[in-house]
């Protein structure tokens, strides 16, 4: 594993970080000979033998074909049930289902689906938009009170981003934030990766995006992570507790000032918070950056405090512009451009992931004692990656036999 370290020279680091990681980059190609040949890799990674051997319906069964989204299989994430952001009631349509709603951002005021779930570490509720995404099969009006006449606005209208995700919720005891992380985790080989100057690209930028990345590109089970509260685009947090209902989590959310209750910011010791006060009043994309900026630094330090509190509510916005869902592809600018993802992920689902990583790598980069503990996962598949996962789940049956 390689882990990226912050340096007051971001590009400069950011350069260095995708060299060490490139360095990876041949083994992983000769590791993947045998899928390029036709021979799939079995799953390696036994804790997940659950998320393996638990193939999603055939495509055709999919209501927002050729998107699926469902509770990672064997993360141990109960669905309590799906709603509209507005709504405290249960629709009975996915009262028995594992297919969860993606709203595609075209949703009018209150007809946001969002999904009530809950871990061993935390319970709260998941809003997704992808852009593009076919409109979701669900209940009618149902008494629900929302307004289903009021004209559709558009999400992604003059944004760049692709997916949205908004995560709102209550840890169940108190977490250090510096131990909380989210990115991506695979239980097999990568599949056949693109050309270097792709790879390298992407290294870049999300070296460059995530100071404190962890990457492992090698092996058997290949990973990205990095904090959970400077990976955030917006993080909230509030004290009262609140009702289900809440259409906060469809609206625009904006980063709080630092000095406002409902920044995290205001979860530090007043001591660290000296010298922040000239950053505090500008914009949006500013606070946003200060707030990353401080909890890269308290990641770095492997800070105990501040810590999650169960008595508070937390809110979580990502979004990212890379990847054209409804395509499958990575949409890198000229003269890269857009890259399929199917040949890359060997039959894997993306992940929508925040895990409680316990213990970090030791001095000398082993992660073997580390224990990880899901907050949340949710898998997002899409219909050109089951014939490889249908493949990869007969190897992995007669590997175990």
């Amino acid at each position: 594993m390689i882990s990226i370290e912050s340096s007051h020279d971001a590009k400069t680091n950011a350069a260095d970080a995708a060299d060490e990681l490139m360095k990876v980059y041949d083994p992983c190609q000769d590791l993947n000979a045998e899928f390029s040949a036709g021979r799939r890799m079995p799953s390696i990674c036994s804790d997940d033998d659950d998320y393996n051997s638990s193939l999603p319906p055939h495509p055709e069964a999919w209501p927002q074909r050729p998107l699926l989204l469902r509770p990672t299989p064997g993360a141990g994430v109960t669905i309590r049930g799906v709603r509209y952001s507005t709504s405290n009631k249960y629709l009975p349509s996915y009262a028995e289902s594992q297919n969860l709603p993606i709203n595609n951002g075209l949703e009018a005021k209150g007809r946001c689906l969002v999904i009530d779930f809950e871990s061993d570490l935390f319970i709260g509720t998941a809003c997704l938009r992808l852009k593009n995404a076919r409109k979701p099969d669900c209940d009618g009006n149902a008494g629900d009170g929302s307004s289903s006449d009021l004209p559709s606005p558009d999400y992604f209208h003059k944004k760049k981003r692709t997916f949205q995700v908004v995560i709102s919720g209550r840890f169940k005891r108190r977490i250090p934030m510096s131990e909380c992380v989210t990115g991506q985790i695979f239980t097999r080989p990568a599949g056949v990766l693109p050309p270097r100057i792709v790879v390298k690209a992407a290294v870049l930028l999300m070296s460059r995006l995530a100071p404190q990345l962890q990457s492992r590109l090698e092996g058997d089970c290949p990973r990205l992570l990095s904090p959970l509260c400077s990976t955030a685009q917006t993080a909230q947090m509030k004290s009262n507790q609140t009702t289900d209902a809440d259409e906060d989590l469809e609206s625009e959310l904006q980063e709080p000032h630092p000095s406002a209750p409902s920044s995290l910011i205001q979860s530090l010791p007043k001591s660290k918070m000296v010298n922040r006060s000239t950053l505090l009043d500008s914009d949006n994309k500013a606070r946003i950056k200060n707030r990353k900026k401080v909890f890269d630094e308290l990641h770095s330090n492997d800070s105990v405090e501040p810590s999650f509190c169960p008595q508070s509510e937390y809110c979580f916005e990502f979004y990212q512009h890379l990847i054209l869902f409804d395509k499958f592809a990575l949409d890198f600018p000229k003269p890269v451009g857009q890259r399929s993802l199917k040949k890359m992920l060997n039959g894997q689902p993306l992940r929508i992931l925040a895990m409680h990583q316990e213990q970090k790598q030791t001095k000398t980069k082993e992660m073997n004692n580390e224990k990880m503990t899901t907050l949340w996962s949710f898998d997002i598949w899409h219909e050109t990656l089951y014939k490889d996962a249908r493949s990869n789940s007969t190897t992995d049956t007669d590997v175990s036999q």
